[in-house]
This record gives structure tokens, C-alpha cells and sequence, in this order.
């Protein structure tokens, strides 16, 4: 009756581990994960609420652009003066303070959401001695995705590695000796080699021209198309091949068409197409039969990647992988084995391969050798080019897309190398990166070096969501130093460019916020089912506990009524004796 009284009391079934042990150990358990939940819908509307204030900062600074926009192009216009000019230059000044002041300002419970001076923003895990921002901008490119996505995409579809030995990295400025300007060679790896065999081992280095690389213009780097993701790709192609195949043996042509391959060179095929009139202009401008001539101009760029694509092409029809078939059997002996024995090796794996025909693919002559094979691509080149390259399409013709490979996405200029990753200060997995004198790369995660804010929703570390954080000052907008009296269409440009940042930043944000909700929606249904089940487990059944005190009760009142018949017999007894 106790137990009973106990439990409409209290409105519970288990008042104590005595009343139901196991029942108690679950429900714990369950409490636990309902507390868990209403503390991470709290953490996530913090989230929300900081992303919201981070958000209205970016619309103020958004008009403030617009406006610096509207008065360049107003500035343009020829029938201004000097003086209207210059007045005109007074308002943009106020305006880019006032998007400092607005980045600065923003901010969450103490913390900095806008302004990159100031933690948590620390510039990822870049910490530069330099004055330069693009230099400070490409190091993030290179340990954000531009190195690692690289790498991995050679491992994936060449099946080349690095070889753990170490790759120098540098930026090179104008009047550096490896700086050929803007417009030149945008970067290169340079590394000492034999007349045959790999590259020295701690010899490969990778130059990147800072005059090429401005503006840096993240994720991707550069203007579309010729992103410097994808230039990046196309050097770490030729640095991987430089230690795990025979290099100083290897002709031109197949390096740079298997560099340019890997990303995608259509865009370049095209211009250089219609430059020469006709496929077959092209593939003869391009490099010929005797690969040692190599002069370096674009069009034998685009033939050499037209080349291998080729031969990619013939071993795939055969029944192989493709142009890794060849990367595979020339790693195996870095120190012998040379472009011809890989060709040989692979045709006679494949029972031959063949040669072009038009409007019949790879049915032609067998080919067994390089010079074989150049003889037949000079002579059936161009039929492969007219008929099987789609130009026309976004795909940019790289290894992984689906002009190539027909059951892969479509792969455009902005996709060809994936960014961004998350920070990573030793992004390469076969290499150990020596980064460029005057910048030092902090370890990943553990020194609050990245650029976010964590968002804890669960328990355990992996039930995070980082909200990524950007600086938008005038700094790292690029609008520092502008002047509509001097070039206003130098201000409309970056304006344009700014504006483009801010919208990607607000993108992010937006993208967060919908994955914060999401988070939102789920914990609360997790939380009404865990409140739900802990009911039942729980609380009072009070329909059976009612029924059970009322059976109690009338047991209860039927004992004591016998017992008082019990207690009188003797009174009657004595009555009648007296």
C-alpha cells in the first residue's frame, strides 16, 4: 500500500533502484540524453544568433561597397572635373572607414567576427612576417586544398606518389631570378636529374610566380578559367613524376600533356584551335615525331595534351585503365624503364594497341613503341580531335571528368581540383613541405590557429560544427588604397571583386545557418522521443495504480471487518456465561 501511495504521490513509477534497477539505469541514461539535447538546441541557437550578427555586419558592409561602386562608375564618366573627382573620392574614403569600423565591430559575446586582427581570426594557421597579403592568401590556397587535392588526384588516377622526401616551396617576387613577370611561366618545379632515372632525392622544388598569383582571389586562386588550383595541379604532377618515374629520360610532351591532362586543358585546346584554323594546323604546329624540339608554345601545349589523351584513349579501348597503366609499369623501375618499354609493356599486356580510325575509334595500326605511337597520332591526330574532344561543353577534358571517363560528373574549370579542405599544415601526404622563408605554418586544430568557431552539439568531438569565420575589413576585401580621382575603373573592378568575397561569405554563413536548423530539428525530435520513452519507463501508470490502491483498500477493509468479528467472539462468549 506504501509503494502504491508512493507512486501517485510522486507521480513516478520507480521512486528507487528497489522499485525497478534496470528500468532505473535506462532512464538515466535517457535523462542524460534529453539534457544533452536541450544543451545543444541551446548552443545551436547561439550559433544561429552569432551567425545573424556576423550576417547583418556583412549586409552593412555590402551597401557601403555598392555605394563606393556607384560613385566609380559615376567617377568615370568624362564630364567630371578634377575637383567633382576628388569630391566624389572623399565619400569613398568614408565608406571604406566605415567598413572597417563595421568589421571591427561586429561582434558575439566578446569575440570578433568580421575583423582578421583580431582572434579567433588568425589568418587560418598562416602566421607571416611579411607585409603581403596575397602571399599570406596563397599559402592558405596551398594549405586549404591546393596541395593535397593535387596530390591526391595524381594517386587516384595515375597511381604515382611522392616518396617522403622533401619539396621547397617558394614565392617569387618581381626582380626575383626565378620571376619571369606577368603573363610568363606562372610556376614550375625545378629539380636536378641525369640524362636518366628520377630526380635527385631532396633536389624538387616548386616556384610559384607571385606575379601570376595576384589577386589570389580564394578559394580557388586566379580569374576564371585558369584558376591557380589548377596550376598547382599541373606542377605537382611534374613533381611527383620527377621522383617515381625514369625523368630524365621521359620527352617533353608527355610530361606537360600528362601535367595538363590531370586538370583539363580545353579551354587552352580551344583557343589555340581557332588560332590555327583547323585541327590538323594545330596538331602540326604542335610538337612532331621529333619531341626533342620542343619550344614551348601553347599549341604544342594543347598537342601534347591531345597526345595523351590519345593514348589514354587506345588503352582504355583495348581494355585497360588508361594513361595509369603506363604511369604504373614506368614506377615500377624509375631507373630503367623508359616511355618505350612502357608503351611495349602495356600493348602486350592488352593483346596490342591501336591507332586511330575515322568514324571508327581506336581500330587503325598497332602501335608498340613511342615513335610508333607519335607517327600514328601526327597522322590521326586530327580526325581524334574533330570527333572525340568536346570543346564545347563546361567539362575542361581532364582525367576525371566525363568527357573522358563517361560514368564521372562533369568537371568544370571551378571543380577540376577540389577546394576548399579544411586547414591542414602538413597537406601532403608523400612530402615534407618546406614552406617559403618568412611564413611559419602552426600545427592543425591544436593552437586555435584555424579560423572558426566550434558549435558543440553532442557529447563527443566529432559532434561539432565549425562555423567558419572571414575577415571582411577593407584589408581583406582588397579595397585598401582605393581612388575613383585616379582610376575609377580600377575601383569598380575590385568593388566587384569585393563584393563577389562578401557574397561567398555570406553563402557560407547561409549554408551554416540551414545545417544549424536542420541540427535544430533533429535534436528536438530526439529529444520528445527520449522524453517519451522515459516516460513510459518512468512515470505512473495512474489507471493501474488507482485500480491496484482500490483492490488494496477493499482487501485492507475486509480484514480489518474480520478481524473485529475476530475480536468480538470472545465478548459474546463471556455474555453468555455471565
Amino acid at each position: 500500500m506504501s509503494t502504491v501511495f508512493r507512486r501517485l504521490s510522486s507521480g513516478l513509477r520507480i521512486n528507487s533502484a528497489a522499485d525497478d534497477a534496470a528500468g532505473l539505469a535506462i532512464s538515466t541514461r535517457m535523462e542524460s540524453g534529453i539534457r544533452e539535447a536541450t544543451a545543444a538546441i541551446r548552443n545551436a541557437n547561439d550559433g544561429i544568433s552569432l551567425i545573424q550578427t556576423a550576417d547583418g555586419g556583412l549586409e552593412s558592409i555590402t551597401e557601403n561597397i555598392q555605394r563606393i561602386r556607384e560613385l566609380a562608375v559615376q567617377a568615370a564618366n568624362g564630364t567630371n572635373s578634377d575637383f567633382e573627382r576628388e569630391a566624389l573620392q572623399i565619400e569613398v574614403e568614408y565608406l571604406l572607414e566605415s567598413i572597417n569600423f563595421t568589421a571591427k565591430h561586429t561582434r558575439f559575446n566578446g569575440l570578433n567576427l568580421l575583423d582578421d586582427s583580431a582572434p579567433p581570426l588568425q589568418s587560418h594557421g598562416i602566421v607571416s612576417l611579411q607585409d603581403d597579403e596575397t602571399k599570406t592568401a596563397v599559402m592558405i590556397g596551398l594549405t586549404t586544398g591546393w596541395l593535397e587535392s593535387s596530390e591526391q588526384l595524381i594517386a587516384d588516377f595515375y597511381g604515382l606518389t611522392g616518396d617522403g622526401q622533401t619539396l621547397g616551396i617558394f614565392l617569387a617576387d618581381t626582380g626575383d631570378p626565378e620571376s619571369d613577370g606577368p603573363g610568363g611561366t606562372a610556376a614550375y618545379v625545378q629539380s636536378l636529374v641525369g640524362s636518366s632515372g628520377p630526380a635527385v632525392s631532396g633536389s624538387v622544388e616548386l616556384y610559384i610566380d607571385m606575379e601570376d598569383f595576384r589577386p589570389a582571389n580564394l578559394p580557388n586562386g586566379g580569374t576564371e578559367p585558369f584558376y591557380n588550383d589548377r596550376i598547382i595541379a599541373h606542377e605537382m604532377t611534374h613533381a611527383v613524376m620527377a621522383v617515381s618515374t625514369n625523368w630524365g629520360e621521359l620527352n617533353t610532351w608527355f610530361k606537360e600533356g600528362a601535367a595538363e591532362f590531370i586538370h583539363g586543358a580545353d579551354e587552352r585546346i580551344s583557343i589555340d584551335l581557332a588560332a590555327a584554323g583547323s585541327s590538323s594546323a594545330l596538331i602540326s604546329q604542335g610538337f612532331t615525331t621529333a619531341p626533342a624540339t620542343w619550344g614551348g608554345s601553347s599549341a604544342e601545349y594543347s598537342s601534347a595534351t591531345l597526345a595523351v589523351r590519345y593514348l589514354h584513349d587506345s588503352i582504355v579501348a583495348a581494355g585497360g585503365e588508361g594513361i595509369k597503366d603506363i604511369m604504373t609499369v614506368l614506377s615500377s623501375d624509375p631507373n630503367n624503364i623508359t616511355l618505350d618499354d612502357a608503351i611495349s609493356q602495356v600493348s602486350t599486356d592488352l593483346g596490342g594497341l591501336r591507332g586511330y580510325v575515322s568514324g571508327a575509334g581506336f581500330t587503325g595500326a598497332a602501335f608498340t613503341d613511342e615513335t610508333t605511337f607519335l607517327s600514328d597520332f601526327d597522322t590521326n591526330g586530327a580526325d581524334f580531335l574533330d570527333e572525340q574532344i568536346q570543346l564545347a561543353d563546361p567539362d575542361t577534358g581532364s582525367i576525371q571528368g566525363s568527357n573522358v571517363s563517361p560514368a564521372n560528373p562533369s568537371i568544370d574549370q571551378e571543380d577540376a581540383v577540389e577546394d576548399p579542405i579544411d586547414y591542414n599544415s602538413d597537406p601532403l601526404e608523400h612530402w615534407q613541405e618546406i614552406w617559403p622563408t618568412g611564413f611559419t605554418v602552426k600545427a592543425s586544430r591544436n593552437d586555435n590557429s584555424f579560423s572558426g568557431i566550434n558549435i558543440q552539439l553532442g557529447a563527443t568531438r566529432s559532434d561539432r560544427l565549425e562555423i567558419r569565420l572571414y575577415g571582411a575589413n577593407t584589408t581583406a576585401l582588397g579595397l585598401d588604397g582605393l581612388s575613383v580621382s585616379k582610376d575609377p575603373l580600377d575601383v569598380i573592378l575590385r568593388a566587384d571583386e569585393a563584393l563577389e568575397r562578401v557574397s561567398f561569405i555570406r553563402a557560407n554563413f547561409g549554408a551554416t545557418q540551414n545545417r544549424l536548423e536542420a541540427r535544430i530539428n533533429y535534436l528536438l525530435i530526439e529529444k520528445e522521443n527520449l522524453t517519451s520513452a522515459r516516460s513510459r519507463i518512468m512515470d505512473t501508470d495512474y489507471a493501474a495504480e488507482t485500480a491496484r490502491l482500490s483492490r488494496l483498500t477493499v482487501l485492507q477493509q475486509a480484514g480489518f471487518s474480520v478481524l473485529a468479528q475476530a475480536n468480538s467472539r470472545p465478548q459474546q462468549v463471556l455474555q453468555l456465561l455471565g
